[in-house]
């Protein structure tokens, strides 16, 4: 994979042309549903402006009867993730096999049809944005997405304030929902946190890892050694991955436990990075006992 070649295909082409849809008026009144196929308004380069591949989405989403005949972009369309992001770009013009689509009322039939239709789409998901993907804490159940049709594949590229960047690879099926920019937004904070407190870059433990962005950007940071631990097994699958993608060779270990059950001696350093709302307090108590430092994303 070269990222770089990656990041140079989000930009349009000079003779990319925008164009924008009225958001909250119906999509039937705004353009010609006869027209509007796998070509309209393609550039020469291939990308078709956002909006556009949008609508094409949201016309097979009417004429299938999942959305009201007056279904407009705003209140109507599925949630669109892209398949490779950079923190730094939010395209406007899409190219093909490139979008992931989530909707709770999508079927196989209409997954197969937007596949085979709309050029741009590579994978459709069945499911609720407002759910959880993945496994919150130890009580809770490992929740998936429904993959209907295609690959969930994603790939997110965060630039960091140490002038690098760090990539995730995720399948998004299985993996909390995260753009690049809000990751990037918790690696400044814990920049952050280590340029302005005294903390000995010896020991760190990445609590909850996730797909393992933290602990990798310690490990950039110069820590000597991270501890990285998540209850989910699937995201220790995922987190091997990464490592392996950053190139991190340093000293690590890898846990697949509750953080409050985990057994590790005295760190310099703990960073807890829990999903929305959930109650963290053992897991603090947890941090402060064996943390010098505790760092709460």
């Amino acid at each position: 994979m070269d990222i770089d070649d990656k990041i140079n295909a989000l930009e349009p082409c000079e003779n990319c042309e925008d164009i924008q849809i009225k958001k909250f008026s119906p999509l039937k009144d705004l353009i010609d549903f006869e027209l509007l196929d796998g070509d309209y308004m393609r550039c020469e380069c291939g990308k078709r402006p956002l909006d556009i591949v949008m609508s094409h989405i949201l016309k097979i989403m009417i004429e299938s009867g999942i959305v009201k005949q007056e279904a407009t972009l705003r209140r109507n369309s599925p949630v669109p993730l892209s398949n490779f992001y950079y923190s730094s770009l939010n395209p406007q013009f899409i190219s093909e096999k490139s979008l992931i689509l989530l909707h709770p009322d999508f079927t196989k039939e209409i997954a197969l049809k937007l596949i085979e239709e709309v050029p741009e789409v590579e994978c459709v998901l069945k499911g609720s944005p407002q759910s959880i993907v993945g496994q919150a804490d130890k009580n809770s159940k490992i929740n998936h997405f429904e993959i209907l049709a295609g690959d969930d594949t994603q790939v997110n590229v965060m630039r960091t304030l140490l002038k690098d960047k760090i990539v995730l690879v995720k399948n998004q099926s299985k993996h909390h929902i995260e753009v690049a920019t809000t990751t990037e937004q918790k690696l400044v904070q814990l920049h952050n946190y280590l340029n302005n407190n005294d903390v000995k870059k010896g020991v760190a433990v990445d609590a909850m890892c996730g797909l393992g962005a933290l602990g990798i950007y310690l490990f950039k940071y110069g820590f000597e050694k991270v501890i990285f631990n998540d209850i989910n097994p699937e995201m220790i699958d995922a987190l091997k991955r990464n490592l392996e993608i950053n190139e991190i060779d340093g000293d690590c270990e890898v846990f697949n436990e509750s953080f409050e059950e985990l057994d590790i001696g005295a760190v310099d350093l703990c960073v807890i990075d829990a999903f929305p709302g959930m109650d963290i307090e053992e897991i603090v108590q947890k941090a402060e006992r064996i943390a010098d430092n505790v760092v709460i994303i």
